[in-house]
């Protein structure tokens, strides 16, 4: 993609792809593939993992003053889950779309990633170590867990998501409107914001019940869609054949 695109790309994209430029030690293997913030106080959190409780939700006014200190402080992400993300990318007289198999658990997240050219790509991420490798490869790239230092943040990035960090951090000003709404049958935390950067407006929602982005989309300044993220529906398990490295080595508790 050349670098006049990538200014179209959202800011979730850009995100994903800055994590891409200080892995350096990638680029020849990918390249087959076309401070804190302060907090208002709210009611004590449940613990990680586990879905967040509805009725502490409904009891915090979600605002633009509060949105940050809810999602950082209330919502949990389920210790074992896998789903499906669709991520579209749209640019002037261009389109990119991955669907995204996504399975967690035993704090590892497995994708398996499938591009629209029909390139697909595997990717293990465990709280150590990030393994990636293709259809067809024996061995997989084995390196440290990326810059984010955190196997929850790296796996959000290579889904091309914006990160719940990255949420907490946003600068209250550039937050236009924060609240509860439904979107896509689930009952959700919403984020509209603009960035300052481009002049782009972003849209960004959370399910309550299971803690996780579940859709978010991004405009230009003339008001065009240039990044989309959905997902299906969630189960409460996965499979061990998702960690399975290609040597037949499986990871994790199951090994």
């Amino acid at each position: 993609m050349s670098s006049k695109r990538i200014l179209g790309i959202t800011v979730f994209a850009i995100l994903f792809i800055i994590a891409l430029a200080g892995a350096v030690v990638l680029s020849a293997y990918l390249s087959r593939d076309s401070e804190a913030v302060p907090l208002p106080e709210i009611s004590a959190p449940p613990e990680r993992p586990g879905p967040a409780e509805q009725d502490t939700i409904d009891r915090i006014e979600a605002t633009r003053d509060t949105i940050q200190a809810i999602i950082a402080e209330t919502l949990s992400r389920p210790e074992t889950y896998s789903r499906d993300v669709t991520v579209e990318s749209i640019w002037d007289g261009g389109h990119a779309e991955y669907n995204i198999n996504v399975s967690v658990t035993g704090g590892m997240t497995s994708l398996r990633v499938l591009a629209s050219t029909g390139a697909e790509k595997r990717i293990i991420v465990t709280p150590e170590t990030l393994y990636i490798w293709y259809t067809g490869d024996s061995t997989p790239y084995a390196g440290d867990v990326g810059s984010g230092g955190d196997a929850y943040r790296t796996s959000d990035e290579w889904q091309m998501l914006i990160t719940y960090e990255d949420v907490i951090k946003l600068d209250k000003n550039d937050i236009i409107e924060a609240g509860y709404t439904e979107y896509g049958g689930e009952a959700c935390l919403f984020v509209n914001y603009r960035s300052p950067l481009l002049g782009y407006t972003g849209k960004y929602y959370v399910s309550i019940e299971l803690g996780l982005v579940t859709g978010a989309e991004e405009y230009d300044e003339a008001g065009a869609l240039v990044y989309r993220m959905q997902t299906g529906e969630c189960a409460y398990d996965t499979d061990q054949s998702a960690f399975t490295l290609p040597d037949g080595t499986l990871l994790g508790f199951w090994e």
